[in-house]
């Protein structure tokens, strides 16, 4: 059995952080994962994801160049050319990665871990024992349970692709659903998506989701509320994508079908019991300093425990684990202010509370909802829409929320991030000087 100060199981972004932190301030640590190391985000999520974002903004771009004047020919996308450019930013991830941790003293130990006890796991035939341990083994799709369910392909197979198929059957109505569904409808796929509910984005602003839906059915996109899925069928070189919705039983056929219901907890494997490491239906049950409840020389970050499943706050835990690993509990994960943005074309972005969040935690709040389409940036870049809702305390004047969609929201977005965090008021906002004529500068006018 080999003894270590700290056992980092997961190679992504809670796990490398962490890892390199910890190892530089003179403690043994080794990191078990199986490979490749690297995380979701660089091999398999948001970059690679934002390539083919970029592919299709700039075909959008182009298709709209003549509102500008600009004659161009016939235009065509090479996505064979567009998925080798993925490759060129995700392939050399796992060697610098590797290459990386050996340089900052971490041990690897190239396996599955499992735990044998609280402070003990096995990987690779190994026994490992370390007086703290960090659970970051990330997320894997949701796991869907209908008949030919085998059939359905998950994000990983999407980044594989070649070429764009003709048709697509996108399950589930989130960020995945929405990102994906406008790339692959821009390139000319017909995409449908079939939503479990009444509306999409569930847990985003009311208005700000039925804005994005009706900018997808501009591009195409056909939405289905209310479906259940009853199962998927091989029909030749197609899918069959069996479902019944509030209009009876249907069906969709398509070259490809995603599995866009939601990721879950990667920690099947790891026999949580034996560590004595309490769980929930979310993931791994932490307190504030990220520690399992039940286990406090386990740590678990990333999205492991459910909070959140974004790659900055990924990043952002691994900073607070060391920390708390190093200096013993002197930093509370704080998540009250998280921008988020959803990288459609154009992109989405929110930031604090919404409407309904507000006024449910009771505030009395002033809200300004503004159709910016026809504001002079906007008009002048030609952009198809503009839209955005920003709300405040009525009483305090301070920034509470803020929802944006069109050119330059994933940016502007950040703007009203720091002016939640600083507790900036509208007015604040509305007083600054801004650059003209900007996106963020538009900021001025959207503020209630």
């Amino acid at each position: 059995m080999k003894q270590y100060d700290l056992v980092v199981i997961g190679g992504g972004n809670t796990g490398l952080a962490v890892a390199n932190r910890v190892s530089a301030a003179g403690r043994r640590v080794v990191l078990v994962d199986k490979g490749p190391v690297g995380g979701l985000c660089s091999l398999a999520g948001c970059n690679p994801k934002k390539v083919f974002v970029r592919a299709s903004e700039v075909l959008d771009e182009v298709r709209r160049a003549g509102d500008h004047g600009i004659r161009t020919g016939e235009i065509s996308i090479d996505w064979e050319e567009v998925w080798r450019r993925k490759h060129s930013f995700t392939d050399p991830v796992p060697e610098s990665t590797e290459r990386g941790l050996a340089t900052n003293g971490v041990e690897r130990v190239h396996g599955v871990a499992r735990f044998l006890s609280p402070d003990t796991i096995i990987a690779a035939d190994q026994e490992l024992r370390a007086g703290a341990l960090l659970i970051a083994t990330g997320s894997t799709p949701r796991r869907l349970t209908f008949p030919g369910a085998d059939l359905v392909q998950t994000t990983d197979e999407i980044l594989e692709l070649r070429h764009p198929p003709e048709r697509m059957v996108i399950l589930g109505a989130g960020v995945v659903a929405f990102e994906f569904g406008f790339v692959f409808a821009r390139v000319g796929t017909k995409v449908t998506i079939l939503l479990r509910s009444t509306r999409a984005l569930a847990g985003f602003d009311d208005d700000f989701a039925a804005h994005a839906v009706d900018f997808g059915r501009s591009l195409g996109i056909e939405f289905i509320p209310s479906t259940t899925i009853e199962g998927v069928r091989a029909t030749g070189d197609r899918f069959a994508v069996d479902f019944t919705h509030e209009a009876g039983r249907d069906v969709r056929e398509a070259d490809f079908v995603l599995n866009a219901a939601g990721r879950v907890p990667a920690i099947d494997q790891l026999d949580l019991p034996a560590a004595n490491v309490e769980t929930s239906s979310r993931g791994v049950v932490v307190d504030d300093y990220l520690r399992s409840r039940s286990n406090r020389r386990v740590f678990a970050g990333g999205d492991v425990h459910g909070k959140f499943q974004l790659s900055p706050v990924a990043s952002y835990e691994g900073r607070v684990i060391a920390r708390n690993y190093l200096e013993g509990d002197v930093v509370k994960a704080d998540y009250n202010v998280v921008p988020q943005a959803i990288y459609t074309t154009p992109p989405l972005a929110t930031v604090g509370w919404t409407e309904t969040e507000a006024r449910r935690s009771g505030h009395a709040v002033n809200v300004r909802t503004s159709d910016m389409k026809s504001w002079k940036v906007y008009a002048i870049s030609g952009e198809p829409v503009a839209w955005a809702k920003v709300v405040a305390d009525a009483e305090t004047d301070r920034i509470l929320g803020a929802q944006l969609f069109g050119a330059g929201a994933a940016d502007s977005i950040h703007v009203f991030a720091l002016a939640i965090r600083c507790g900036l008021t509208a007015a604040d906002l509305r007083e600054a000087v801004y650059a003209y004529p900007t996106f963020a500068g538009a900021i001025q006018a959207a503020v209630p």
